[in-house]
């Protein structure tokens, strides 16, 4: 099935009505000044050292793109987009090892020359809503990198093929209807929903400026060629420009961020991280972990929203088949409350949300046995969580700490009850060591979690993680994660962890 499709669309979806739905004011404020209740305040311009730096242009202003795109930067667009439609796949695929990993040349061979077949098997709104949708998009992709109409027609005719011929085929026959409808209707789409984005981007309000974006999702993503992420909390278009790095986000920077901690401090990145969980044998082989996040700061960095979007898996575990399922996305925001020239303190409250699409294989059932992040993975359940976040640096050496407790509703997927109550608790060490280059941070991270409803068995687990991590604005980190008390340690040796952030 291709209804990794639809699940992309509808992430989309919740990722951009998060975005869209807060409008904060730029301000910086100066970091020795003790704040307390700190907040944005709106300004023309802000200082940071001798350099007196003005905000970004308005986001809702028009695009002009810096260059013509010639057929240099048309098959390297096309690269990107086919790069692009591998990511989706490797991250939506909930049975990877079936539809991606099990093949060879000459099954790749037998399909790719075979006649397409029109009936593949897919929904109806699979094949002629969600292939449509991605035919559209990657019209607009190569619309909004400058190239003219007919390039990006044909760019998404390309697109279509390079998915059918060079991702699908690798494990099944190429599919002629999304040959045909991907690009025949999504081209046309894109045309109109390109006009209809241009027309509202005129028309210069809020309402219109949304509609603007959901017409046309590309102008998130590209400006002026450059790929990046329009950031609606700081009023700029992040991730591709200059690295500036101002009095708080070097202090974010230093935290080096350890991998369950909330950092209090907000900073700008996208991450993507990857577990591999070792079970004891009586239990199973591994459980995995992966997700994707994105973190929008304000200009001043004393606010941030994020969005974190999870898979969970297993792989030989007796009750559950092996695969992934997609699983509770968690919406944040998180506000500095006091900040002096060694210390912040910032409170929070995020959201897990009952993204999961199904449990139908047995998966999250088994993957709650890892006690760790019950709101992400309980099948159906809601949870609030509402946290403190705190931490202290003195030159290389910082400690950071976290308390927050976790309120799960329809949690009956878990342990047949409607309702879980969690508190949650930890603490970080770290020390940057001074290699200019590769700016490594050691730091070991200590966390605890104790479920006061669960009369039945031990409520507390506690977890020790020593990890390093590497750069600013590229980060890659590596941590080994050990459950040293609680039901988690009956049934998980290790975890391996590894981690790479892009930071703005």
């Amino acid at each position: 099935m291709r209804g990794w499709r639809l699940r992309a669309a509808g992430v989309y979806l919740i990722f951009f009505l998060l975005i869209n739905t807060v409008s904060f004011n730029q301000a910086f404020a100066d970091e020795d000044d003790f704040n307390l209740f700190a907040s944005d305040q709106s300004t023309e311009s802000y200082q940071v050292g001798d350099t007196v730096l003005n905000p970004e242009p308005d986001i809702i202003e028009p695009r002009v793109n810096l260059r013509p795109a010639g057929f240099k930067e048309y098959m390297y667009d096309t690269g990107i987009w086919y790069g692009v439609q591998w990511g989706a796949r490797l991250y939506w695929v909930r049975d990877k090892t079936t539809k991606i990993f099990d093949t060879s040349f000459s099954r790749w061979w037998d399909n790719v020359t075979e006649k397409p077949e029109w009936d593949d098997g897919d929904t109806f709104l699979v094949n002629w809503i969600a292939h449509p949708f991605f035919g559209m998009l990657s019209y607009q992709f190569y619309r909004e990198r400058g190239h003219d109409r007919w390039s990006s027609a044909l760019g998404s005719v390309i697109q279509s093929f390079l998915f059918e011929y060079g991702i699908e085929a690798l494990t099944v026959q190429p599919s002629m209807v999304d040959l045909v409808v991907t690009p025949g209707l999504g081209v046309p789409i894109g045309m109109a929903m390109e006009e209809l984005s241009a027309w509202l981007i005129e028309q210069d309000n809020s309402a219109a400026t949304v509609g603007a974006y959901l017409t046309n999702p590309m102008r998130l993503f590209v400006k002026d060629r450059q790929i990046g992420i329009l950031n609606p909390v700081a009023g700029s278009f992040e991730f591709s420009g200059p690295f500036t790095i101002g009095a708080t986000k070097e202090k974010a920077l230093d935290l080096g961020y350890p991998l369950f901690l909330e950092a209090p401090l907000p900073l700008g990145r996208v991450m993507a991280d990857l577990e591999v969980v070792v079970l004891d044998k009586d239990f199973g082989d591994q459980m995995f972990f992966y997700s994707i996040r994105l973190d929008l700061p304000s200009e001043s960095g004393f606010f941030g929203l994020y969005i974190d979007a999870p898979y969970g898996g297993v792989n030989n575990v007796e009750g559950a088949r092996n695969g992934y399922e997609f699983s509770n996305i968690t919406i944040g925001a998180k506000q500095v409350v006091m900040k002096s020239t060694n210390f912040v303190v910032s409170g929070g409250l995020e959201f897990a949300v009952p993204t999961a699409f199904t449990d139908g294989q047995g998966r999250l059932a088994v993957v709650t046995s890892y006690r760790r992040d019950l709101p992400t993975y309980i099948y159906e359940a809601f949870t609030a969580t509402p946290y403190l976040a705190g931490a202290f640096w003195k030159g290389a050496f910082s400690l950071q700490a976290n308390l927050g407790t976790d309120y799960i509703f329809n949690a009956k997927n878990f342990q047949g009850d409607d309702f879980e109550f969690r508190i949650n608790y930890g603490a970080a060490a770290g020390v940057n060591v001074p290699i200019k280059i590769i700016a490594p941070t050691i730091f070991v991270e200590f966390d605890g979690y104790t479920l006061t409803s669960d009369d039945a068995n031990r409520n507390t687990d506690l977890f020790l993680t020593p990890g390093i991590r590497f750069g600013k604005r590229i980060s890659p980190g590596f941590a080994v994660q050990i459950p040293v008390e609680g039901p988690t340690s009956e049934i998980a040796e290790v975890d391996f962890i590894f981690d790479f952030q892009i930071r703005f």
